[in-house]
């Protein structure tokens, strides 16, 4: 009950962000208040308020300060844009006539403060300026991994809301660090799209790449075959278990999940073939003949993990890296419902994404290195690209 309490939520959340600054700051002058050491970097010189605009309201924060004024932190940058980015677009809804009254109280809230057409005009080039900076940079290092999704939002075009799909590609590079190469928004993730983005990113330096996890989607798989002929396409696993659970009743899909989940956690290619085809008898045993043809047909293309470095495997054989991204960007644009144009919904979106690529490249590596692409040569690798080029060909057909 008391969490709902948005005045004690905005102290706690003032404090937290106040003891961070504080902390960072005798990181960089290497004492901490009233300390004497050699080590020292520099002296204290009092504070400087600083404000930050958040969704719980106008947050006062006290900056430190050193005599020789160099010290700087990253943290309200980061926090602000994607902030301001939300805050823009509920306003634009708002000035566009887009939003509800109930919207129109959101703003409110969020805001703290009526913005004018003016000062969301300025906030907006100065969003925009950095984010078609980030989204058109040089991709100076190799790619040997890709790992592509997306999204559909509501987007309102003359007058009308349609579903546009946000379009999201993220690379690992050869150090094992994430980072997200590109946010695009189109009004489908139909092959002609796709192949736009793949072609940009080619534009801007992408090579490397051998291993793509994606999900099903035709126009997608048609994309990949056309810019990256030969490659390795990974069908997303997580996403194959949710189609096969759609085909049985609740009750029904819990004789018959184990054997599926048993199947991917096989140590190598060929007990994988073994166990999917324990599975293919079982369902064709119980009169389950057409869900047994699926399965024959499409799962061969979810072993296209087995061609990568065993020590890769269990975290690039699905999309899930993206699980957290998608929540965080779905929890920001359901409060603006419908944006009102492309940039508004593409300026968060982005923001949000670039917030998070930056975070990863600053943190942990997600992977050990991806220097050794392609484990050994064996028949179950042979017949991964066997089946990757036979599928290119039929597309090209």
């Amino acid at each position: 009950m008391i969490l709902n309490d948005v005045e004690l939520m905005k102290e706690l959340i003032q404090e937290t962000l106040q003891r961070i600054v504080d902390t960072e700051f005798e990181k960089y002058i290497g004492v901490a208040p009233y300390e004497r050491s050699d080590e020292r970097r520099g002296y204290r010189n009092g504070y400087r308020d600083r404000n930050i605009l958040t969704r719980l309201g106008r947050l006062e924060i006290r900056l430190p300060r050193d005599r020789e004024g160099n010290f700087s932190t990253e943290l309200f940058n980061r926090y602000q844009r994607s902030e301001k980015a939300l805050l823009l677009a509920v306003s634009e809804s708002y000035f566009e006539g887009v939003s509800t009254r109930k919207v129109g109280k959101i703003m409110e809230k969020l805001c703290g403060e009526q913005f004018s057409r003016s000062t969301i005009s300025n906030i907006c080039k100065d969003l925009d300026k950095m984010l078609d900076s980030w989204r058109n940079r040089t991709l100076e290092k190799r790619y040997p991994y890709l790992v592509l999704d997306a999204r559909y939002e509501n987007v309102r075009e003359s007058g009308i809301v349609r579903k546009k799909a946000v379009m999201i590609v993220l690379g690992i590079d050869e150090g094992g660090y994430r980072e997200i190469l590109s946010v695009d928004i189109g009004y489908s993730e139909g092959e002609r799209n796709w192949v736009e983005v793949f072609s940009r990113l080619k534009e801007r330096g992408l090579e490397g790449v051998i291993y793509i996890v994606s999900d099903d989607h035709e126009g997608l798989k048609n994309a990949i075959s056309r810019s990256f002929p030969g490659i390795i396409w990974q069908r997303c696993q997580t996403h194959f278990i949710r189609n096969f659970i759609s085909k049985f009743s609740r009750r029904e899909v819990k004789r018959y999940i184990c054997w599926l989940e048993d199947v991917f956690r096989a140590p190598d290619i060929d007990e994988a073939q073994r166990r999917k085809s324990l599975l293919i008898e079982k369902l064709e045993r119980d009169g389950r003949y057409r869900i047994a043809e699926w399965v024959d047909e499409e799962i061969d293309y979810c072993f296209g993990v087995y061609g990568i470095s065993e020590r890769d495997r269990i975290r690039m054989k699905s999309t899930n890296m993206l699980e957290r991204l998608n929540q965080e960007i779905k929890r920001r644009t359901r409060v603006v419902r419908i944006f009102p144009n492309d940039k508004s919904c593409l300026r968060l979106v982005g923001m949000i994404c670039m917030e998070y690529s930056e975070h990863w490249q600053s943190g942990r590596r997600y992977l050990k290195g991806v220097s050794q692409f392609l484990c050994k040569w064996d028949r179950g690798i042979f017949f991964l690209l066997f089946l990757s080029c036979v599928n290119t060909f039929r597309e090209l057909c």
